[in-house]
């Protein structure tokens, strides 16, 4: 039994350790507490009912008499999260019964009443004290954080009582006598025949009522195991252990100098409300993660709420006049219609914004030149964001590039990668040296000598435009593909 014992105390303890770091601060179905700002500790007592099940028994009796005894305790409580605690409770409980219908011919009977002429009469009266430790869950808050105004329990745990009980004869008259020799204290394994001891195990389940923020009541019943048969005062050939079950009802007091119990959310102003799902705009994003919680009915947002910005203006598209071309807020985010050279490209798509140019080549001079078509075709190669994977869109452009490195296959290029200025340095250089090495990648797959290309990153280090808005940032993310006459 010492190792039974031993074994429920560990237990209970890596339980309580395993579940010490039950977190509360998140969203959940139910109300949220802070355990650093509530109370754990509370105290109760209150009066109980001791219904005995062994050779003798309170209720269903060989008389017809149903036995009441009453008791007490005193309790004291220690909640480590909502879920989980552990309990010492004391009680002193009274104690009495009948006999079952005993037959004096078969294998049940009582021990050491050789001289009653009828089992039947038996009775036992005593009183029973002592104190068990129960590790307490609750069943409430495993569905949500914390309960608000019910709470179920279950207590499961072990015990010691010293108990001190007498059988009886009735006879037919009412008159009653002690049975001499058949005192419990005839078992050898007893030393005394006026007091005995056990262990006894316990589960029980509390149900209890939130009266306010110092004060719950509390209905408990539980089946015990004692670990003795002799609690009636009756030893049978039967059994070994005897069962008992206690009913009770209680006040529990929380103690602390806060205002809300572990194992309960708050109803007051200083509290923690309930949590309640609001999409004030209608997005599909709740208000706790919404940035723009007003934005209008229909518009389409990313998944933290903010309208989306197709063009990256910085005017979100139900505002902007033309939401895929990036323009001043000013005005109303579409291109400003300036053409400083004059050929009929406006500025924010001309690639030589101070040459005269012609229309199919974005901008910049027709020219026979092998290099500047080569030039003005990588102008157009786009790779996915933060990536150096190539749009598929651009495979195209670089077939054609390499057609044209071919006709002069005695010309080495060097492949430039550059980027704007919205990440660290060192990222900025690997991302472009790696996303030109993928060019040059798929040109030699294309047929290109390897020994003709080089791929070199040079970050955000070579900037053509300004980077202080969203057109220049998407120019100067370009690769160079650029001639020369050997490699350094």
């Amino acid at each position: 039994m010492r190792r039974v014992f031993l074994f429920l105390i560990f237990s209970s303890l890596i339980v309580v350790k395993s579940y010490s770091q039950f977190t509360t601060d998140e969203i959940t179905y139910g109300n949220n507490i802070d355990l650093e700002n509530s109370n754990s500790w509370a105290f109760g007592a209150g009066l109980s009912n001791f219904i005995m099940h062994g050779d003798l028994r309170s209720i269903g009796t060989g008389d017809d008499t149903n036995y009441l005894n009453f008791g007490g305790f005193v309790l004291a409580q220690k909640m480590f999260n909502p879920l989980l605690g552990l309990e010492f409770k004391a009680s002193y409980n009274q104690m009495s019964g009948g006999a079952q219908y005993f037959s004096n011919t078969a294998n049940y009977f009582v021990l050491y009443t050789s001289n009653v002429t009828d089992q039947n009469n038996l009775t036992f009266k005593g009183r029973a004290y002592g104190a068990e430790l129960n590790l307490i869950f609750s069943f409430t808050n495993l569905y949500q954080t914390t309960a608000s105004k019910w709470n179920a329990a279950g207590y499961f745990g072990i015990g010691h009582h010293q108990y001190n009980s007498a059988l009886s004869e009735q006879f037919a008259d009412g008159s009653s006598a002690v049975i001499p020799g058949a005192d419990f204290g005839v078992n050898p394994a007893r030393n005394s025949k006026n007091e005995a001891s056990s262990i006894y195990l316990s589960a029980q389940f509390g149900l209890k009522r939130r009266i306010s923020k110092r004060v719950d009541v509390e209905f408990r019943s539980g089946m015990y195991f004692n670990y003795e048969d002799h609690l009636d005062a009756a030893i049978s050939n039967k059994q070994d252990w005897e069962t008992f079950f206690v009913s009770s009802i209680g006040i529990i007091v929380k103690i602390g100098k806060k205002k809300i119990f572990t194992i309960w959310g708050d109803q007051g102003k200083n509290g923690v409300k309930a949590f309640k799902i609001i999409d004030t705009d209608k997005d599909g994003v709740i208000d706790q993660l919404d940035i723009e919680p007003n934005t209008p009915a229909g518009v389409m947002v990313y998944g933290n709420g903010k309208a989306v910005d197709s063009d990256k203006d910085g005017l979100p598209d139900y505002n902007d006049k033309c939401p895929l071309e990036y323009g001043p807020i000013s005005n109303e985010g579409c291109p400003l219609n300036i053409d400083s050279d004059g050929d009929g490209v406006m500025d924010s798509k001309d690639l030589c914004p101070n040459t005269v140019g012609t229309v199919e080549n974005r901008g910049c001079p027709k020219s026979n030149n092998i290099n500047q078509q080569i030039a003005l075709l990588a102008t157009s190669i786009y790779f996915d964001t933060n990536s150096d994977k190539i749009k598929s869109i651009c495979y195209s452009n670089i077939d054609k590039i390499v057609v044209l490195m071919k006709k002069i296959p005695n010309v080495k290029f060097v492949i430039e990668g550059h980027t704007d200025d919205r990440n660290s340095d060192r990222y900025n250089l690997s991302l472009s040296q790696r996303r030109a090495a993928s060019v040059r990648k798929y040109m030699i797959t294309q047929g290109i000598v390897s020994e003709r290309l080089k791929a070199a990153g040079y970050g955000e280090s070579r900037p053509k435009f300004s980077n202080d808005n969203a057109g220049g940032r998407q120019l100067n993310r370009r690769v160079e593909i650029t001639p020369v006459a050997s490699f350094d």
